[in-house]
């Protein structure tokens, strides 16, 4: 048996420790939880590095749709320069028309081509290309990558869409610990004060020691379960931190409460909505394209390429010039290729781009199914618990209005100590369920609006 001095004194720590760790922290409502997560998640960072992945694959593809133009330089040391050797003069006369020697003379010598010299040579070129023609391969790859990048948005935004469902779960489950452990120190502190009334009625030889000893066994099976309350709590905070990516021993206080706001709605109706706004769907349909534009390529792999080439050279220490004179040299050109025999390899992939196409056919309409699946499931749940709330609302009332009428009659004498405790527990069942099914159906609420991927109301 627990004297009623020491379960005061357990619960006032207890409460203390609570509002304690809540001195320090700072209200948070739920729109600021959704917007810490969505700045500290890690899988939604992730998600944002993928689509900076898909804005890079789409620049590298939009490249290859223009000139390319590239540059090379080199300075080499050789040893086998290319020379010319000067030998021994000669005179041999200047004839005239008749040949006839004239009396003049002309200096000649003999020369040696050599490639004994030391030295260096210097090239410089700048080379454009330009495929103007690929069947098409160049301008559906960079579709395929334009689509891409759209897929990436839509894996962001349904990422998005799941950390803020997390957000309002967790949200919803630390508001539900912390009601729920309310509502256990409010039956504990109503025992507490029947357990007063009882000693009281005792004292004045107006009940029996079995009332008083069944109320302080009441009190003293109460401990548990606030116990339990409290851990709870505790245990949600830790899970609201995790998902905001805090500390867990964070504090927190929530400045928002479950509060019920019907929303009307046709579940038929969701459906379309659905269709138009969920991010998986709609990357379905992205991935459809992407492989029609697949399909197309394959289907250039069997036709020609067609490229423009153009060289401009600048050279020095070569050829037969010298090596102190600059050479210039360009050449322009056509390039092009078909292939004629492939092995099979072009109607290999020809093959896997239908497989593909008629395996994302499939998968869309499983998509369909299960958003229509998600959405009549979520959409029963939350009607079944905005009567449940509506049921319970009623019961607490009912039940507060037992407890009084028991506590009323028990100090007249019309009444047993059992029936004061019995609505004691019926009155806290009654508000229990009366947060859980509120907690049930903004939990439901929300896995409704993420299934439709908008907010309803």
């Amino acid at each position: 048996m627990i004297p009623k001095e020491l379960n005061k004194m357990r619960t006032a720590v207890a409460v203390a420790i609570l509002f304690a760790s809540f001195a320090a922290a700072e209200d948070m409502s739920l729109n600021q939880a959704i917007d810490l997560a969505l700045k500290q998640n890690a899988a939604l960072k992730i998600a944002r590095y993928k689509v900076s992945a898909a804005d890079g694959q789409l620049m590298t593809a939009r490249g290859y749709l223009v000139p390319q133009l590239s540059a090379s330089g080199s300075i080499v040391r050789l040893n086998s320069l290319i020379d010319m050797k000067v030998g021994q003069s000669y005179f041999p006369p200047v004839l005239d028309s008749n040949y006839i020697p004239t009396g003049d003379v002309v200096r000649m010598s003999s020369a040696s081509i050599v490639s004994d010299k030391i030295g260096n040579t210097y090239t410089g070129k700048l080379s454009a290309s330009w495929p103007v023609y690929t069947g098409g391969k160049i301008w559906q790859g960079y579709q395929i990558s334009r689509l891409n990048r759209q897929a990436a948005g839509e894996s962001y935004d349904s990422a998005r869409a799941g950390v803020i469902y997390a957000v309002k779960q967790a949200y919803y489950g630390l508001l539900l610990a912390q009601s729920a452990y309310a509502v256990t120190q409010e039956a504990v502190s109503s025992i507490e004060k029947h357990l007063a009334r009882v000693q009281t009625l005792y004292q004045k030889g107006m009940v029996s020691r079995y009332d008083l000893l069944r109320a302080e066994v009441q009190l003293s099976n109460m401990q548990p379960p606030l116990i339990r309350m409290q851990n709870a709590a505790e245990l949600s905070r830790h899970s609201f931190n995790m998902v905001l990516n805090r500390e867990l021993n964070a504090p927190v206080v929530l400045s928002d409460s479950m509060v019920f706001h019907m929303v009307e709605a046709d579940s038929a109706l969701l459906v379309g909505r659905a269709f138009q706004a969920r991010p998986e769907y709609k990357s379905i349909l992205i991935r459809q394209k992407m492989v029609d534009k697949a399909k197309l390529i394959s289907y250039a792999s069997y036709q020609p390429t067609v490229a423009l080439l153009a060289d401009y050279s600048y050279s020095k220490g070569s050829g037969f010039s010298g090596s102190d004179e600059w050479q210039k040299n360009w050449d322009v050109g056509v390039s092009a290729s078909w292939p004629l025999f492939d092995g099979g390899s072009g109607l290999g992939k020809i093959k896997e781009a239908k497989a593909n196409a008629q395996q994302l056919k499939l998968a869309k309409e499983m998509v369909e199914d299960g958003i229509k699946l998600e959405i009549s499931a979520n959409y029963l749940t939350m009607k079944a618990n905005e009567k449940a709330i509506s049921s319970q609302e009623k019961a607490v009332q009912q039940a507060q209005q037992a407890l009084n009428i028991a506590q009323t009659r028990y100090e007249n004498g019309q009444a047993t100590n059992l029936d004061v405790l019995d609505a004691e527990v019926a009155l806290t069942q009654a508000k229990t369920n009366k947060i859980q099914a509120l907690h049930d159906y903004l939990v439901s609420l929300a896995k409704l609006e993420r299934a439709v991927g908008a907010i309803l109301k």
